[in-house]
């Protein structure tokens, strides 16, 4: 996992591009290569891809992004279409059944009967197995087994931050095989859980808990790291602001926790996760609203910013040179 010695770059450079790659895959598909390109000095070499509901409204997407120089390749996940009922539904509150990990397509290898994680992972991950790369044709493992970069970094935020763990142990035991990751680090941001326990237990055997860094990285004001552990935390979370949840918040998320719960897998997050202090916003216009607050909390932009203060970056990475 020691990466940073063989690629020139400081540590600060690898979340800050994380973060900068999430918010890119938020843009319309053609704009994404040259936003990437622009922005971060990387060349997109795969994707971008998308499956798309009978309304044409996009539910999943991936590309792949990379940097010659150094033989660094960033899997990056788009998080939630807001305009996709799929998106909320069937990948970010499908929370039971849970299957387990190893009935997903290609049934990777090594992990256990017990690493149950939600429906909704189950729906995201399968439809990222799937995407095809519209210019190769290829699937994600497909391209990566044939290229056989001398590292891999998946990244993603929201949806795609809870898909994080799930497609970093999928593509480790597709490409590797059973055991440990090697050269491999992921960058999640704003993620909820992926499923319980079980599942945790085998990601901790996949990637180690030696690893040096964080990689979850979390408001503190964001809710969706929350679910579907703490639900106490999400209704006091701006309580110190005088800002209370009402019925249209509480009500929907009760119904949700108690889903969670009933599963008896113990939805929990994988791994220690880095809390980032967030700052509350007075200028929203409407100050007493709640999910307002929380919209803004969980969004790139602010991510970006608390990534920006935590990890400074003060002089132009390595992977930014043409």
């Amino acid at each position: 996992m020691d990466f940073l010695s063989n690629t020139g770059n400081p540590y600060n450079y690898y979340p800050n591009t994380a973060i900068g790659l999430c918010a890119i895959a938020y843009d319309d598909v053609a704009e994404i290569p040259p936003a990437v390109k622009s922005q971060t000095g990387l060349d997109v070499i795969w994707g971008p891809a998308e499956l798309t509901g009978w309304l044409g409204v996009a539910y999943s997407l991936v590309y792949l992004a990379s940097n010659p120089a150094t033989g660094e390749t960033w899997v990056v996940i788009r998080g939630t279409n807001p305009d996709s009922l799929y998106s909320w539904l069937d990948e970010d509150f499908d929370l039971s059944p849970t299957p387990a990990f190893n009935t997903l397509p290609g049934c990777p290898p090594g992990a256990p009967d017990t690493a149950l994680i939600s429906q909704g992972t189950f729906n995201g991950m399968s439809d990222l197995i799937h995407l095809r790369d519209p210019a190769t044709g290829t699937s994600i493992v497909e391209f990566l087994h044939a290229a056989d970069p001398d590292f891999i970094y998946v990244t993603g935020h929201s949806l795609g931050g809870t898909l994080c763990a799930p497609l970093f142990a999928y593509l480790n035991a597709m490409l590797n095989g059973p055991g440990p990751a090697n050269s491999m680090a992921l960058w999640s941001f704003a993620g909820l859980t992926p499923g319980g326990v079980g599942f945790n237990t085998y990601f901790n055997t996949v990637l180690i808990n030696d690893q040096g860094f964080l990689w979850r990285l979390q408001n503190s004001l964001d809710i969706a790291p929350l679910m579907w552990w703490s639900r106490p935390r999400i209704e006091h979370i701006y309580d110190a602001h005088d800002l209370h949840w009402g019925i249209a918040e509480w009500a929907p998320i009760d119904h949700l926790f108690a889903t969670a719960q009933a599963t008896g897998i113990g939805y929990s997050q994988p791994q220690t996760g880095l809390l980032m202090p967030g700052q509350f916003d007075d200028s929203i216009i409407d100050r007493n609203l709640w999910a307002a607050q929380a919209m803004h909390q969980h969004h790139t932009a602010t991510y970006q910013k608390l990534v920006r203060a935590h990890y400074p970056v003060t002089s132009p990475p390595q992977s930014a040179c043409a």
